[in-house]
C-alpha cells in the first residue's frame, strides 16, 4: 500500500487529539460542544464507525451491532439486485440477519471461488453470488445503556449457513471502546463449495480493526486474514488490508477508503479487459449518503461491489 496516504492520517490523527481531550468520551465530547449531529441516527455507530454500511461493518465483526434501540433496514441495489439486511436492538442487544455474506464487497471478506468462475464474473461484471445466510447478535458487557461510560465492551455472535452444505459455521467477535477510540477482533470459520466437482473448501478468516472518532469524522485500519487449506501441502494465504474513512457534516456522509489485497487470483483490468498476476492489488472507494430526517439515509456508492460501477444504498429507521 501508499505510505503516503497513510501518514497524511497519522498526521491528522495528531491534529485531532490536539484539539480533543483524547480519553475524553465521545458523548461527553458531543454534550460539551452542543453538536445536534451526535443526535442523528447516521452518526450513532461506533465501533468500525467510518464504514458506509451496517452490512460491511457488521458482517466483518458481529460485536458491532448497534444494540441502541430500533429496527433498521438497509438494501444496496446494484445492477436490479437487492443485498437486504436488518438490524435491530432493545439497548442492551442486538441482532441482524441477511440472505447474503458481504464476500467480495469493498469491505468484506475476499470471495473463495473457482478461478474459471471469478473470471467469467469479471468479464461479465457481475457481483459475487453468494451461498450463505449471515445471523449474527450481538451483546453489551459494560458502558452501554442509558448510564455511558467513557469504556464500552461489546461481544458478538455469528453464524452462516450454506445453502449447498448444509453446514452451520460460526464466528465470535468483541470490541472495546476507549473514549474516542476502539479495537475490534474477530475469527469465523466458513467454507466454499465448488458445485462442479462436488468439493468443500473450509477456511478460517482472523479480523483486526482500529479505529478513532470524534465530531465530524471517523478512520478505521481493518485487516483480514484468510487461511484456506486446498491439500495437506497447499496452504492458500491471503491477507486484505482496509483504510476507511468518512466526514460527516450536517446531514451528509462522505466516505473514501482504500482496499489493498494480497491474494493468489489475478488482478483484472477493466478497461483493457485483461487479467495480470500480481500479489497485491489496491482500489479504492467512494461514498455519498444523506440522511432525511432521522429516518431514511439514501447514498451512492462507486466500487462498492469491486466492479468499478455505483450502486445505491438505503436504510430505512423504524
Amino acid at each position: 500500500m501508499n505510505s503516503g496516504p497513510i501518514h497524511l492520517y497519522l498526521l491528522l490523527f495528531v491534529l485531532l487529539c490536539t484539539s480533543f481531550d483524547c480519553y475524553a468520551d465521545l458523548e461527553l465530547l458531543c454534550e460539551k460542544l452542543k453538536l445536534e449531529l451526535c443526535n442523528r441516527r447516521n452518526y450513532s455507530r461506533r465501533s468500525n464507525a467510518s464504514m458506509p454500511t451496517e452490512q460491511s461493518a457488521i458482517r466483518m465483526n458481529p460485536s458491532a451491532i448497534p444494540t441502541d434501540k430500533g429496527i433498521g433496514i438497509e438494501t444496496i441495489i446494484d445492477d436490479g439486485d437487492y443485498n437486504l439486511g436488518l438490524v435491530t436492538g432493545t439497548g442492551k442487544v442486538g441482532a441482524a440477519v441477511g440472505p447474503n455474506s458481504v464476500d467480495d464487497s469493498f469491505f468484506g471478506n475476499m470471495a473463495i471461488e473457482a478461478d474459471a468462475e471469478y473470471r467469467t464474473r469479471m468479464l461479465a461484471r457481475q457481483k459475487y453470488k453468494s451461498q450463505k445466510t449471515t445471523l449474527a447478535g450481538a451483546v453489551n458487557l459494560y458502558g452501554g445503556g442509558a448510564n455511558r461510560k467513557p469504556i464500552k465492551v461489546n461481544l458478538g455472535l455469528a453464524g452462516r449457513y450454506n445453502k449447498y452444505t448444509k453446514h452451520f459455521r460460526h464466528g465470535l467477535g468483541g470490541a472495546l471502546e476507549l473514549g474516542i477510540f476502539s479495537l475490534g477482533y474477530s475469527q469465523y470459520k466458513d467454507e466454499y463449495y465448488f458445485t462442479t466437482g462436488n468439493l468443500t473448501y473450509p477456511y478460517q478468516a482472523t479480523v483486526t480493526t482500529f479505529g478513532m472518532k470524534v465530531p465530524y469524522f471517523a478512520i478505521d485500519y481493518s485487516t483480514v486474514k484468510n487461511k484456506l487449506n486446498v491439500s495437506a501441502t497447499t496452504d492458500l494465504a491471503t491477507t486484505i488490508k482496509l483504510l476507511s474513512t468518512t466526514l460527516f457534516w450536517r446531514n451528509w456522509m462522505l466516505t473514501w477508503a482504500s482496499r489493498t489485497e494480497d491474494s493468489y487470483r489475478p488482478a483484472y483490468d477493466f478497461e483493457t479487459q485483461q487479467f495480470t498476476y500480481v500479489r497485491e492489488k489496491t482500489q479504492s472507494f467512494l461514498g455519498l449518503q444523506y440522511s432525511f430526517k432521522n429516518k431514511l439515509i439514501l447514498g451512492v456508492f462507486h466500487n462498492y461491489y469491486l466492479l468499478q460501477d455505483y450502486s445505491i444504498g438505503v436504510t430505512w429507521f423504524l
